[in-house]
């Protein structure tokens, strides 16, 4: 989960040919635009099903791997599909800058139209990448948001690509950042753990130094940084889906120590978790 993110960078649409107006990814609900959004949206669903409905009845299945583009000011609502448990879980960037207007005229085959993103966890690790960096700098990240954001636009593009000839096979795009992929769904799949970073990197091929190189140039912060904001989001939502539970046990399922837990949860928020979620 990335919380709603919104990115204050408005003084310098000037500046910037392309800036992220908004940011983030959540379990999403009902919701309806009648008069559509004042910016361009990219939508990509990462688990669960879900219908956006457009003027004139038109409807669109957003199922897990699926992109879609929406223009802005175009009439919309969307709501998750009643017949599935699973939470329809959407990431989505909100965009505008004077180079909008041509990149969704070249891009118009995706427009209005929900796709199978080929190299959609390509595209969702750029996501995150993307919310973390605003996240951490704000409005000091504006030019390296603009420029990350015209690369996950490319992505896509890329990625619905015909594939290239090349003495009469297929010439396969190479699979940059795989590593780092592999890193991140490791602190994904086991934040809850006691991960040395040490380890992450043996286990993806790297020496250390070499890891937290690739790490911040891939990410914008340090893979400590990136498995910390990880915990602290996910310590958030342990104590959303289950009040009144003792500190001592989100630190538990975090993998941290909870003096650790409180003081690293004190200056990521600004309060301790007790005078987070205090009514």
């Amino acid at each position: 989960m990335m919380p709603f993110l919104l990115a204050e960078f408005a003084n310098r649409e000037k500046e910037l040919p392309l800036y992220v107006c908004c940011i983030g990814s959540h379990e999403q609900k009902q919701l309806q635009r009648q008069g559509g959004y004042p910016a361009h949206q990219l939508f990509l669903c990462r688990r669960g099903r879900g219908t956006f409905r457009l003027a004139g009845g038109r409807s669109l299945s957003m199922t897990p791997g699926m992109a879609l583009l929406l223009p802005a000011g175009v009439p919309h609502d969307y709501a998750p599909s009643d017949a599935d448990d699973e939470a329809w879980d959407l990431g989505f960037i909100a965009f505008e800058g004077s180079l909008a207007p041509s990149l969704l005229e070249q891009m118009s085959r995706f427009a209005l139209t929900a796709v199978k993103a080929q190299n959609f966890d390509t595209l969702w690790e750029q996501l995150a990448a993307l919310w973390h960096l605003i996240s951490l700098n704000g409005e000091h990240a504006y030019w390296e948001a603009s420029k990350r954001l015209y690369d996950i636009l490319l992505t896509l593009l890329e990625g619905q690509a015909p594939a290239r000839q090349e003495q009469g096979g297929l010439y396969p795009f190479p699979q940059s950042n795989a590593a780092l992929q592999a890193a991140v769904k490791l602190m994904h799949d086991h934040y809850n753990e006691r991960l040395l970073i040490a380890n992450i990197a043996r286990a993806v091929g790297y020496s250390v130094q070499h890891f937290h190189r690739l790490f911040v140039a891939g990410y914008g912060m340090t893979p400590q940084q990136y498995l910390l904001q990880l915990r602290m989001r996910r310590s958030v939502q342990l104590m959303g889906d289950h009040p009144g539970i003792p500190v001592e046990k989100v630190a538990q399922q975090l993998g941290m120590e909870t003096s650790y837990f409180i003081r690293m949860f004190k200056r990521t928020y600004g309060a301790t978790p007790k005078q987070y979620v205090k009514p």
